[in-house]
């Protein structure tokens, strides 16, 4: 069970993530696709571990520039492991951070039953995630949901020009200054431009999982795009994951989100998808985004929220 310094190759994680993947899960293979892609925007990790030959386990770890700050961690450990498989990472990182937090499927008992005997407590007070899911065999309810006239909703092409538009229409809809306006933040006029560009929408097209006729946008009357939806499909498990979707700033509250998750819902269906994940805020700070998905018809399955072993 020794513990293995190094990232994991995208793929072996994709493979650990998806064999055996259930909804309540945290990460699908679109969340690691998309990650390791720098999709997210996520610095690089100080150090990322593994465990097992084959791998039951792999975490990434960030440490804080403060010493004595918590470090943050994303772990992943297999439902088959073992509960001494579960006790052996947790200690390891313990080892090498003593103090961190990291996020958790409240539904992932094993995972949490660990934590709780390694110390660990839930989190109170701060933003947490859901998981909401719907079965896609049937989907007569989405058919009303289209682009309003003068929009219209098609695939990416591999051209440079859709290129150009598809990582601009990504940068407005996830402008940090746009984020926390959205969030009732408050607006300082020092915040960065997203840090989005060709080079990770190349990336993200070169992932493994990739496909291309589920990167879907909606293009305005000029040309432009003006939203997006991008999805992921575990063929395995006939499970498409929304991972990220956006809408340009100026072309907001005209359903267009709606409409091109419609559509992607549609297509992975078409492509074998049986049903659906997407992980918004759960909490009430941002609470648009999951009321938009509820009205796709789906619900919640599982919480994700942070754990931590800094005392209160």
């Amino acid at each position: 069970m020794g513990t293995k310094l190094g990232m994991a190759a995208a793929d072996e994680r994709m493979r650990l993530v998806s064999r055996t993947w259930r909804p309540h899960q945290r990460l699908h293979v679109g969340n690691v696709a998309w990650s390791s892609a720098g999709g997210d925007g996520s610095p690089p990790p100080t150090e990322a571990l593994s465990w097992g030959e084959p791998m039951f386990a792999f975490a990434d770890v960030w440490r804080s520039p403060s010493p004595g700050d918590p470090c943050e961690v994303s772990v992943h450990i297999s439902s088959e492991a073992s509960p001494a498989q579960h006790g052996h990472v947790i200690s390891d990182l313990i080892k090498t951070t003593p103090h961190m937090s990291m996020e958790v499927s409240d539904q992932d008992v094993a995972l949490v039953n660990v934590l709780g005997d390694a110390g660990f407590h839930r989190v109170s007070g701060e933003p947490w995630f859901a998981q909401l899911w719907r079965d896609i065999a049937q989907v007569n309810d989405l058919q009303p949901f289209v682009a309003p006239d003068g929009y219209s909703i098609r695939a990416v092409d591999d051209t440079n020009d859709d290129l150009a538009r598809r990582v601009e229409v990504h940068r407005e809809a996830w402008s940090p200054r746009r984020i926390k306006n959205l969030l009732g933040l408050e607006i300082t006029g020092t915040e960065n431009e997203s840090s989005y560009s060709a080079v990770k929408q190349r990336r993200v097209m070169g992932s493994p999982d990739y496909r291309q006729e589920l990167d879907i946008v909606v293009e305005a009357g000029d040309g432009s795009f003006a939203a997006y939806a991008l999805g992921w499909l575990d063929e395995q498990h006939g499970a498409v994951l929304f991972e990220p979707v956006g809408t340009h700033p100026a072309h907001s509250r005209r359903g267009l989100a709606r409409a091109v998750c419609s559509e992607l819902l549609l297509r992975a269906r078409d492509l074998g998808a049986t049903q659906a994940v997407v992980g918004p805020r759960g909490d009430d700070g941002y609470p648009l985004p999951r009321r938009l998905y509820e009205g796709l018809g789906m619900r919640e399955v599982a919480q994700f929220v942070n754990y931590t072993n800094v005392p209160d």
